[in-house]
Order: structure tokens, then C-alpha cells, then sequence
């Protein structure tokens, strides 16, 4: 039987509650979530934007779509009790899907996590209409597993959640810039540095975000770093390669082109990009590098 052993009673008693209009659980949630985050939300605001007429529910991605065109991070936690309880007790609740219904005839219900008590094994829920819905550890875990285990926290730019895995949050920060949202997905890039300043993902991120920014000297800054990281990336080299080149550094841009494209077969998506980013320079006329060209000293 799945417990809640470790970990102290906790309840996120200032969470919003929304009750439940018929079919809408996904915006009342949605809005408790959002509203925990700081950001107040109307449930009946959100109905266009994540409420399917003809599915009588949410899906996911709208759901998650809608926190980042708020420009906040959605992050999806793992799917155990110990990653839910670690959210909790970090001060975020945690918004789930559940299946209430049969493997073979789902119900689908969307719901907020805001408190646990491990003496007791239950967990409390705001769900439906119910402000304190308390529901045994066991029978909870039942209906999140027949769901796929699926639950996000809402974070602002800046933050990070508990327990960070940095493929789950480089995920959710990419949603940021899929959303044209690049100066707060830079801001959750430079967050998830100051606590890895080696996590190359994160420092590609940013480079990507400052340059849709229009700060070259940033992306550049970036990128150098990532390619000390990672020497024979292409995509790397090639980004790091398209900036030098616009930044007057024709040389070296071209130099980090062809080392991109060394070894990569013909057709690779990748190396026909690397190959534009070569016509691209070979076309720039010819003239003196100006300084600062050179890669920086580690």
C-alpha cells in the first residue's frame, strides 16, 4: 500500500478554492493553481482556453499552455508520492489528473494537492465542490495511476521547484520560448544556473532567449560557455558560429561551421542548418576581425 512515510503533516491552508461547475474541473484547478502562484484567475476566465465543448473536459497541453501564456513555468513533477509530498512541503500545490472511473471506462477529473498527513496516510485535495476533500493515500495513488501519474506545479520565472530534475525544467522553461515568451523563459534559464552553472542545457536555453531578445553579446556569452561543455556539438557550434559571424567574427564563425558539419551525414536536418550557416558566411566579404573574435580563456 503506497504510504506518505517521512514526511511531516503539512496543508497549504491559504490555496484558493474554486468549486467545481459541471464538467470544469480543469479550469477550477487551473485557477487554484495559478492563484497559489500568485496570480489571480477567474475559472470562468479560462473556460475558452483550456475547456473542450466536445470533450466534456481539459487536456493537458491547454492546461499547461495556459500557465505559460502568463508567463509561468508549468513544471511537471515525476510521478511518485515522495516527488508530490516534496512540492508540498516546498509551499507549492500540486495540480493533478485523476481517473475516477475504470481503466476500461475513465472518468477524468482534474484536482489540486495542498496537504498530507503521513499519521494518518490521506492526503487533502481541492476537488469538485470540496474545499477539504481527505482521501487515503492508497486510494488516491489508484486514481493518479490509472491517470498516467500526471501533476505540475506553477512557478515563477526566477524560482525553482523542489527537487528539480533539470530535464523536467528544461522542458518547461522551453514551453516559455515555444510561447514567445523570452524574457521570462531568460529569467528561469539564469535561475536554473545560479544552482548549476555547468548544466549545459540551460546555458543552450539562454543563449536561444537572449538572442530572440536581440542581446547578441549575451547569446554569444551563452553559447561560448556551452561549447566549452560540450566541444563537439553541432547545434551548439552552429548557434555559437551564427552570432560570431553577425558579430563581425567571419573567420572563426566559419572555423566552428565546419567543425559542426564534420562528420554529420548528408541530409541530417542539422546539416543542411549548418550548411545555410556557411553560405550564409562565405558570402560576408572579407575584412579585418575585429578584437574580442577569439574564444574566451576558461
Amino acid at each position: 500500500m503506497p504510504t506518505l512515510a517521512g514526511k511531516g503533516r503539512i496543508e497549504l491552508e491559504e490555496t484558493p478554492f474554486f468549486p467545481q461547475e459541471e464538467l470544469q474541473c480543469g479550469p477550477a484547478a487551473l485557477a487554484t493553481a495559478l492563484g497559489a502562484a500568485g496570480v489571480p484567475a477567474d475559472p470562468a476566465e479560462l473556460v475558452p482556453e483550456v475547456f473542450t465543448p466536445g470533450l466534456e473536459g481539459s487536456l493537458q497541453p491547454e492546461m499547461l499552455g495556459a500557465v505559460r501564456r502568463r508567463g509561468l513555468l508549468p513544471y511537471e513533477i515525476s510521478g511518485d508520492l515522495d516527488a508530490l509530498a516534496g512540492q508540498l512541503v516546498d509551499g507549492r500545490p500540486v495540480l493533478i489528473l485523476q481517473n475516477l472511473g475504470l481503466a476500461s471506462y475513465p472518468v477524468w477529473h482534474y484536482a489540486v494537492v495542498v496537504g498530507l498527513d503521513p499519521a494518518m496516510n490521506t492526503l487533502v485535495l481541492r476537488s469538485g465542490r470540496e474545499r477539504r476533500l481527505i482521501m487515503s493515500a492508497g486510494k488516491f495513488h489508484k486514481s493518479w495511476e490509472r491517470a498516467g501519474r500526471w501533476g505540475f506545479v506553477v512557478i515563477r520565472p526566477g524560482q525553482l521547484p523542489a527537487d528539480i530534475d533539470a530535464a523536467a525544467y528544461a522542458k518547461a522553461v522551453a514551453g516559455l520560448e515555444t510561447a514567445g515568451r523570452f524574457e521570462d523563459a531568460a529569467l528561469a534559464w539564469e535561475a536554473g544556473l545560479v544552482g548549476s552553472p555547468d548544466e549545459a542545457v540551460y546555458l543552450f536555453g539562454l543563449g536561444n532567449a537572449r538572442y530572440a531578445l536581440g542581446d547578441k553579446a549575451g547569446a554569444r556569452a551563452s553559447w561560448e560557455r556551452f561549447v566549452r561543455l560540450r566541444p563537439n556539438d553541432p547545434a551548439g557550434l552552429n548557434n555559437l558560429a551564427v552570432v560570431l559571424g553577425e558579430s563581425g567574427c567571419v573567420q572563426r564563425a566559419r572555423s566552428l561551421a565546419q567543425q559542426a558539419l564534420a562528420g554529420l551525414p548528408t541530409g541530417d536536418p542539422v546539416a543542411e542548418e549548418i550548411a545555410q550557416t556557411l553560405e550564409t558566411l562565405r558570402a560576408r566579404p572579407a575584412q579585418p576581425e575585429p578584437t574580442g573574435c577569439q574564444a574566451p580563456q576558461p
